[in-house]
């Protein structure tokens, strides 16, 4: 699929105008039966703007069929979704051993089979799809829809025609509803030659996000300055029997609610200087300080006590780091590396 400029673009043109009778909004799905159902429901959904969007698909396709106004859009949606994970062949899924993505297909699955069921005891949904095909509308779902802002209020919309632009970035385009001429619109933000084709940006994602919810992944994923937003999750636990756990655990949960009393923090980092990279230091820290390191880490200092933070555990700290690194490295890699 993709999408072909006829003629020259220039920039700040209106390249593709949607109107608004041709969305199918979060709102539609709440409007059928269905829907209805689950708004006097109090179902704790996975993604309920999706759920409401794969509902009035869903319906529609099944009660009007052929007579339906989206009828031609429904016939252009891919029949299968092969490319997708939670699809993929136990084969397949081999080829991803060793990488955190197995876990998070296992729990977009569960979630999905999760959401069918509940919504199935207090709603009719097994007459109008099975679970395989509440499956393809959840992904056909979340690969194509846009968040938008329309009449002051955000919601979310599949787009027919607008959901065919292919990904890339930097950007080339952008997209918003324009209250103006009621309508999707998609405007180009640097010239666009005749011929070439049109494209959008998916956003600044790591592959893990693309892959589990596009079907693809880029082979250099990578910012014009160089950053690269690929992410691995680190988990990393404390020790019950660490004399200092009970104040090693309230500093890991300050803010958060921990009803399960997890020892447990999973933290996902890329290589850069930003907010997740700085948390996972400073658990790695008081994970291996002692009780006067602890009061340094915990105590708000002045620039001139700095010095006391790059105490000893720093070694502990690195070296832990180290571990978690290794456990998670994927063997693929690790066997490219090798070589």
């Amino acid at each position: 699929r993709g999408v072909h400029a006829r003629v020259p673009l220039p920039p700040n043109t209106v390249c593709m105008s949607v109107p608004r009778r041709c969305l199918i909004t979060v709102e539609m799905g709440q409007e059928t039966p269905i829907g209805q159902a689950i708004l006097r429901s109090d179902l704790d959904l996975d993604a309920p703007k999706h759920i409401f969007l794969m509902i009035y698909l869903l319906w529609d396709r099944k009660v009007n069929g052929p007579k339906s106004f989206f009828h031609p859009y429904y016939e252009i949606l891919p029949p299968t979704l092969r490319n997708m994970p939670i699809f993929w062949t136990q084969e397949e899924l081999d080829g991803l051993k060793g990488s955190y993505l197995l876990h998070q297909i296992d729990d977009r699955n569960e979630a999905i089979s999760d959401d069918y069921h509940s919504i199935c005891q207090i709603a009719p949904l097994a007459q109008i799809c099975t679970l395989d095909e509440f499956k393809w509308a959840r992904m056909c779902v979340c690969s194509r829809n846009f968040g938008l802002q329309i009449d002051g209020h955000r919601t979310s919309a599949l787009v027919p025609h607008a959901d065919m632009l292919n990904h890339y970035r930097p950007r080339e385009t952008k997209w918003t509803f324009d209250e103006d001429r009621q309508a999707f619109t998609i405007t180009t933000l640097q010239p666009i030659p005749a011929g070439a084709q049109v494209y959008d940006s998916y956003g600044q994602k790591c592959n893990h996000r693309f892959l589990l919810n596009y079907g693809f992944a880029v082979e250099d994923n990578r910012e014009l300055d160089g950053f690269c937003p690929n992410e691995v999750p680190i988990e990393l636990t404390l020790t019950p029997e660490d004399p200092l756990f009970a104040q090693k655990l309230d500093f890991w949960m300050r803010g958060e609610v921990n009803l399960n009393k997890s020892t447990t923090k999973r933290v996902r980092v890329c290589v850069a200087n930003n907010e997740n990279t700085r948390l996972l230091f400073s658990l790695l820290r008081a994970m291996h300080c002692n009780s006067e390191e602890l009061h340094a880490i915990t105590t708000p200092v002045t620039s001139s006590d700095m010095r006391t933070l790059f105490v000893p555990e720093h070694r502990g700290a690195l070296a832990s780091y180290y571990r978690s690194c290794r456990d998670i490295r994927h063997p693929l890699g690790l066997r490219n590396e090798r070589a």
